[in-house]
């Protein structure tokens, strides 16, 4: 005896639950496609317009291959007999498709083998063709609307071509549009759904060709994900969720009864679009060489405590970024105590931007007086390099003049110096105030003449002479006589020539 029971009706969501989600992966995806859009044309200038270009030129396009794929579904179902819901849109914010695509709900069970591969099928199969037809439009409009040639950081994400690119050449393109990205996720999104395993599209019709055998080829696929997952980790996780969701696919009402010749092949179809819509490792990260530079030009070897033009010492700091995206700069100057700086900055460099900065140290107090040293570290993205520098910090030694004046300038290149020492015995160590000083010291008194690490000896009240000729005339030339007895205090001797700005100096 077979009893028939009239089946209990369900009570599906309301249609309000269906507008809510499609509201919300709008806005998701328009999000999205607001920053693909910026990324593309590379617009700095924020604007609301860029929000409806990102609706136009990614969600739009996006929604439409998503939307045609689940009412092919919903269609087919409807036309067999089978009741079905609205697609429910799945909203994936703050990721980088802004959705986790879509699906409906079949309210019916499926009555054969047959129905359960067209009803499978029919959704990869509009999705793919709609995908295509999206693609011709990408790939036209990367013609005629070229990008940028700048990235906004050194590490971005490329994206890999299925075969269907190559199969198919009207929709290659090298300017990855937003609407042709929205074409490569539709193709990504029906090679993942036909995947023959449990209850995704291509698990619906790998049951309807295979039947309970289905389940080896779900094995297999798992298998192959998982050996994916070595290169590729999402895969990996993909195949993990699958599982927990179960690989099993339970059987329509009339297991017995053989597909057609018909749907077997469009079951043969819909799988084979896997291998040509697929891409194994979909996303690669790609990290730019980092081609920033820095250098760091001047600097004094010198600090004169007190005096306005030489106390500062004030480096000039280039950085130049050669890349041709965004990078972040930091400029850490660490002093010991007793040594003053430029504060440490944080800023961000354009694309092929070359700035540059001035780096100062100089005394914190009276009581600064010594050897120093301090550390300018410059970290432009990847890059980064640290100066290790150092300064003596001087005052004027109060008992020891030349011609009666400490420090002493002049505009000559040659110049004879009377010096005198109210104090004690001095012996004065000479040394270079900067690297590009130069000079010849000649005298009775001068022990050597070698550079640095020369000295001359002044006796108490008994004064000497002394000739300094400058080597270089076109720059400020120094010479700091330090003496052994107290080394943080100095006999100084400048030239200015007359293009400086310290002729203010000479009197």
């Amino acid at each position: 005896m077979i009893s028939v029971i009239k089946r209990r009706k369900s009570r599906p969501f309301g249609i309000w639950v269906n507008i809510v989600l499609l509201i919300a992966t709008l806005i998701a995806t328009i999000y999205v496609g607001e920053g693909l859009y910026v990324g593309y044309f590379g617009i700095t200038k924020f604007s609301w317009g860029l929000y409806f270009d990102g609706f136009l030129y990614f969600s739009l396009p996006l929604l439409i291959i998503l939307g045609s794929h689940e009412f092919g579904h919903f269609f087919m179902a409807k036309r067999n007999g089978v009741a079905a819901s609205l697609p429910f849109f799945i909203p994936a914010p703050f990721t980088l498709l802004g959705t986790m695509g879509a699906f409906i709900s079949l309210r019916d069970p499926l009555p054969d083998r047959k129905t359960l591969i067209k009803i499978g099928a029919a959704g990869p199969i509009v999705g793919f063709v709609m995908s295509i037809v999206i693609g011709i439009v990408g790939a036209y409009l990367g013609t005629i609307q070229k990008p940028v040639n700048v990235t906004s950081s050194q590490v971005s994400y490329l994206i890999s071509l299925p075969v269907i690119y190559y199969i198919f050449p009207a929709i290659q393109t090298t300017n990855v549009h937003p609407v042709a990205f929205a074409a490569w996720v539709g193709f990504l999104v029906t090679a993942i759904n036909l995947f023959p395993i449990g209850q995704l599209d291509g698990g619906h019709v790998a049951r309807g060709l295979l039947g309970k055998n289905a389940r080896y080829l779900s094995y297999a696929f798992i298998i192959i994900l998982v050996i994916l997952g070595i290169y590729y980790v999402s895969w990996l996780l993909f195949a993990i969720i699958i599982v927990i969701l179960g690989l099993s696919h339970p059987p329509p009402l009339n297991d017995i009864s053989r597909p057609g010749r018909k749907e077997i092949m469009v079951g043969i179809i819909a799988i084979a679009l896997v291998a040509i819509s697929f891409s194994p490792i979909p996303f690669v990260e790609h990290v730019s060489p980092n081609l920033a530079t820095s250098e760091i030009t001047g600097g004094n070897y010198f600090s004169i405590y007190g005096n306005p033009a030489f106390e500062n010492d004030t480096m000039l700091l280039t950085v130049d970024n050669l890349n041709n995206y965004t990078i972040p700069l930091s400029v850490t100057i660490k002093t010991p105590t007793g040594l003053a700086a430029t504060p440490s900055f944080n800023e961000s460099m354009y694309p092929l931007e070359k700035r540059s900065y001035n780096i100062t140290v100089w005394p914190a107090s009276s009581t600064s007086m010594g050897f120093y040293n301090f550390s300018i570290t410059v970290s432009a993205s990847t890059m980064q390099k640290t100066y290790n520098k150092n300064i003596t910090v001087v005052s004027v030694d109060q008992n020891i003049t030349a011609n009666n004046l400490n420090p002493y300038y002049t505009n000559k290149n040659s110049v004879t110096l009377n010096i005198t020492n109210k104090g004690g015995l001095a012996l004065l160590d000479i040394h270079k105030f900067d690297s590009t000083s130069g000079y010849l010291i000649s005298g009775t008194a001068v022990v050597e003449t070698s550079g640095n690490g020369t000295y001359i000896e002044v006796p108490s009240y008994q004064p000497i002479t002394i000739t300094v000729e400058f080597l270089n005339l076109t720059q400020e030339s120094g010479v700091v006589l330090t003496n052994m007895n107290n080394p943080w205090q100095a006999l100084v001797i400048f030239y200015i020539p007359s293009n400086s700005p310290q002729t203010y100096l000479i009197y």
